[in-house]
C-alpha cells in the first residue's frame, strides 16, 4: 500500500549521489588527464618534502570546468619552502575570476553545469521533503521534481558537450606541450578522459534513471489514492 514510499526513498538516496557526484566533477580538475611526465624531474626541495612525508607529487598536468592542473616540469611545487600544506591548490587552482575560464564554450558550459548542479541540489533537498509531503500545491512532489531533474539532465548534458567542443580552442588550457598536445572536438591527443569526467557523465546519465524512479513513485502514489 506504501510502496510508493520505498521507492520514494531509493529516488532521494539516488538524487542524492547524483548532486554529490556532479559537485564533485565540477569542482575537480580531472576532466582531461596529461601523462605524467615528472616522475624523474622532481626538484630537490619537492623531493626533500615527500622524504618527510609531508607533500605527496601527483605530477599530472589536467583540465576541467572549473580548475587545471599546471604541468609540474612547469610549476614545481616547493621551489620556495613557503607552502606544503596547499602545494596542490598552488598547482591546480580553482577559476576564481570568470574571465579566467577560456574560450567561450567553457564560460558557457561552467554556468550550465552550475546551473544544473544547484537545481539538482533543490531538487534533492524537495525529494527529501516528499518523504513527508507528498504534494506541494495539490502538485505530486513526484512528477514535479522528476520534470525538474529530467530538465537538468539535458542542462548537463549540453554543457558537457560544449565544453568538449572547446577541446580545439587555442587558449583552452590543455592545449599544448606538457598537456594533451594537438586537440580536435572529440579527440583527446595525449590524454586520457579523466575519473571526474567520467564521474560527471554517470552523474549526469543517471538523472534519467531518477527521473524514472520518481515517476514509478509518483504512479503508485495516483494508486494508493485511488484505492
Amino acid at each position: 500500500m506504501y510502496m510508493y514510499k520505498a521507492t520514494a526513498g531509493i529516488w532521494c538516496t539516488l538524487s542524492f549521489f547524483i548532486v554529490a557526484g556532479s559537485i564533485i566533477a565540477f569542482f575537480t580538475p580531472f576532466w582531461l588527464v596529461a601523462p605524467n611526465n615528472a616522475a624523474d624531474n622532481v626538484t630537490v626541495s619537492d623531493k626533500n618534502f615527500i622524504d618527510a612525508g609531508e607533500l605527496t607529487v601527483d605530477a599530472h598536468a589536467a583540465c576541467g570546468m572549473m580548475s587545471y592542473c599546471v604541468p609540474y616540469t612547469y610549476h614545481p611545487l616547493n621551489d620556495s619552502f613557503l607552502f606544503s600544506k596547499d602545494a596542490h591548490m598552488q598547482r591546480c587552482p580553482l577559476y576564481t575570476n570568470f574571465d579566467d575560464i577560456p574560450t567561450i564554450f567553457g564560460k558557457v558550459s561552467a554556468v550550465m553545469f552550475a546551473a544544473g548542479c544547484v537545481i539538482l541540489l533543490i531538487s534533492w533537498i524537495f525529494s527529501a521533503i516528499s518523504l513527508c509531503y507528498g504534494y506541494l500545491c495539490d502538485v505530486s512532489t513526484y512528477l514535479l521534481i522528476s520534470v525538474v531533474q529530467l530538465f537538468c539532465l539535458i542542462i548537463n548534458g549540453v554543457a558537457i558537450l560544449l565544453w568538449t567542443l572547446s577541446w580545439d580552442q587555442t587558449d583552452f588550457k590543455c592545449v599544448g606541450e606538457g598537456y594533451c598536445g594537438t586537440l580536435s572536438q572529440f579527440d583527446t591527443g595525449r590524454c586520457e578522459m579523466g575519473w571526474a569526467f567520467l564521474l560527471g557523465l554517470a552523474s549526469t546519465g543517471s538523472i534519467l534513471l531518477a527521473v524514472f524512479v520518481g515517476c514509478l513513485s509518483f504512479f503508485l502514489q495516483k494508486q494508493k489514492d485511488e484505492s
